[in-house]
């Protein structure tokens, strides 16, 4: 097979969704080959597709070598850059585009997604208004433009640009046939029945959980649909009327809304946030069972979240940095259910209890974090769960935070115990753990 004939094959794959493939044909031509330009292009594009970054970025940059300046493959590398959080030589790939001349939606949002991880936001708000100048329906420029409008505390117009998220994020599926209508918050709720159910992650469905109660003062009847791990947790929120875990079928019901639909259609801002002191609690008998025979100053700790989660390389922390806070307590106790294996070695010889093996379910953890002084977390759905109890805790946080911490302050609007620590450099944990270990050491 010729070698125009070789790459028309390695494109046929790719446009088929064929990737592993795509890409092994590309490394075939590339063998005989090893400066052939679209063979070497069309390689990091599939690297992309493969999330294999450090291939994408490696195999982008011969391509460059053959052909400078080259507007696809620069904006190819500049994703995988980003997303490998190196984000100075991201927009430097992403300026050289623009330069050429090539501004498109993407490329206009993926370099507005970098800035926004450097917390210049008013930047990169400007770069989604760009690509929407072009594309006024360009879902993931909508979806963005939300998260950085969330993150600097515009909730109305945050939560609006939100709802373009099935159709522009990175992760999200894609938006739920339901029955019935779709509640937006101008329909009366008096003696309906409001569905309202997960779509997200368990610490986004513990948050938001909050809006049952809101609903019923409203005057709904409430079918709260969640994760299966969080039903008996989160069977106790005030407002729920029946709680079904996803996969289950359904009671009937008149109106549905996402539960992170919930802020806009209860037109939710930092001034009116639903902001119980605790709406999560904990059966009598879990509790007894998680009873701690010890002093005070008892601290959970917890330290990594979902591998699969995009920011996860930036939201958890090697336990071997958070190590020393466990001896600035009476008694430590691991709040993680998972332990990932680079971590094992930093447990041997610490004063942490592990009750991992024992935690079978959120209610579990609850009952352990009833027994505790306070928590300290990283963003993770421990965070939420001891949030929603009413509990102490703190958050240690990356440079550019999740969008429901805002930034530049240290409470949350969201849950009134916690405390946040931010990095002052991105990647940066040493200062973050230096300031939690000074706060532990005058905790009373």
């Amino acid at each position: 097979m010729s070698a125009d004939a070789a790459i028309r094959s390695a494109a046929q794959l790719f446009g088929a969704g064929r990737y592993d493939e795509a890409l092994a044909a590309c490394h075939s031509i590339l063998m005989a080959d090893p400066r052939h330009f679209y063979a070497l292009h069309l390689a990091s594009a599939t690297a992309l597709k493969l999330a294999r970054f450090d291939d994408c970025i490696a195999l982008a940059t011969r391509a460059l070598a053959v052909s400078p300046a080259h507007a696809e493959v620069l904006a190819n590398r500049g994703a995988a850059l980003r997303r490998t959080n190196r984000i100075v030589e991201a927009l430097a790939d992403y300026d050289l585009v623009l330069a050429s001349g090539t501004a498109t939606p993407t490329v206009l949002v993926n370099r507005g997604i970098a800035l926004a991880a450097l917390n210049r936001h008013a930047e990169a708000i400007a770069q989604y208004e760009r690509a929407l100048a072009l594309d006024p329906r360009h879902a993931p420029a909508h979806f963005h433009r939300g998260l950085s409008r969330l993150v600097t505390g515009d909730l109305a117009g945050g939560f609006a640009d939100n709802e373009w998220r099935w159709g522009g994020s990175e992760t999200q599926a894609p938006a739920r046939e339901l029955p019935g209508k779709r509640w937006t918050g101008t329909q009366d709720l008096k003696g309906a029945t409001l569905l309202l159910y997960t779509e997200q992650g368990l610490g986004d469905t513990i948050q938001m959980a909050r809006y049952a109660s809101v609903a019923k003062q409203r005057g709904a009847r409430v079918v709260l649909e969640v994760h299966p791990p969080l039903k008996r947790l989160l069977s106790s929120v005030p407002g729920v009327d029946t709680i079904v875990g996803m996969g289950q079928p359904l009671p009937p019901f008149d109106f549905h809304c996402a539960l992170m639909s919930a802020p806009l259609a209860f037109g939710t801002t930092l001034e009116n946030i639903p902001q119980p002191f605790r709406y999560v609690s904990v059966e009598a008998a879990a509790k007894a069972h998680w009873a701690l025979d010890t002093p005070h100053r008892r601290a959970g700790f917890a330290w990594s979240g979902s591998r699969t989660l995009v920011n996860d390389i930036n939201r958890s922390i090697p336990l071997a940095l958070m190590r020393p806070l466990f001896d600035r307590v009476s008694t430590a106790v691991s709040l993680q259910k998972d332990v990932r294996d680079e971590d094992r070695p930093a447990l041997a010889g610490t004063r942490l209890g592990q009750a991992n093996e024992a935690l079978n379910n959120f209610a579990d953890t609850a009952a352990l974090i009833e027994h505790l002084d306070l928590v300290v977390t990283v963003d993770t759905s421990v965070a939420h769960l001891a949030g929603a109890m009413g509990k102490s805790v703190w958050i240690l946080l990356p440079f550019s935070p999740d969008w429901r911490w805002l930034l530049d302050r240290t409470d949350s609007p969201w849950y009134p115990t916690a405390r946040l620590f931010r990095q002052p450099r991105p990647g940066d944990w040493a200062p973050v753990i230096d300031e939690v270990a000074a706060a532990l050491a005058v905790l009373k």
